[in-house]
């Protein structure tokens, strides 16, 4: 069974008043079959932590071991091309290409023969919409395109930062189920920080950030 296991990781920034600490000597696992919610006030280090399991950012004290194999020793890039599929919350879509032509990317990616529309059409992007810039989607339509192109991915480690976030109640419900097919049919490992209540009530473990400290 695929693992992501955190050991002893904190982290700090340094501003104009010092060194300020982020996360405190966090230890978590995550286990592939189940969906995990990472909730914490604005600022608790959340969006941190989610870029340390993704290797966005560097390790500084601890470590991150996938199926016990060092993400040091994975290399960042390594870990993000094989691995992890992220959800932004601002989704980092290319801006030139259609919403089609963005899913098309992570299909591409494991030499897959598989329509992007069908990908498209889970997430509630018709295939005329699917036809567009990215530019000329609205910011709802672009975070089902993001996602879209998350369950593209052939990757078994899905990590979502605010995935519902610019959406109404019925296609939240509808993109927790997509999330929750991922874990518990697929058997990836999903790891999402939310402020709904609605995904933390559907997620297998909830996750609580306060002052730098995981509960």
């Amino acid at each position: 069974m695929n693992t992501l296991k955190v050991e002893h990781v904190s982290y700090s920034y340094k501003n104009a008043a010092g060194e300020q600490e982020v996360l405190k000597d966090i230890n978590a696992e995550f286990k592939a079959g189940k969906m995990y919610a990472i909730v914490g006030e604005s600022g608790s280090g959340k969006t941190t932590f989610l870029s340390l399991l993704s290797a966005l950012d560097k390790l500084q004290d601890g470590d991150i071991y996938y199926n016990s194999k060092s993400l040091r020793k994975i290399g960042g890039s390594e870990f993000r091309l094989k691995y992890v599929n992220i959800v932004f919350q601002s989704y980092n879509l290319i801006k030139y290409m259609t919403a089609r032509e963005n899913v098309q990317i992570a299909i591409d990616f494991d030499n897959r023969k598989v329509n992007p529309n069908t990908y498209l059409k889970q997430v509630g992007i018709s295939e005329e919409e699917g036809g567009r810039l990215i530019g000329k989607l609205s910011g709802g339509q672009q975070q089902r395109v993001a996602i879209a192109r998350a369950i593209a991915s052939n990757s078994p480690i899905i990590v979502a930062d605010e995935p519902t976030g610019n959406l109404d109640e019925e296609t939240e419900e509808k993109i927790i189920d997509l999330f929750k097919n991922l874990a518990h049919e697929q058997k990836k490992i999903v790891i999402i920080v939310t402020h709904s209540k609605q995904v933390a009530n559907h997620a297998d473990k909830v996750l609580h950030l306060r002052h730098g400290k995981l509960s």
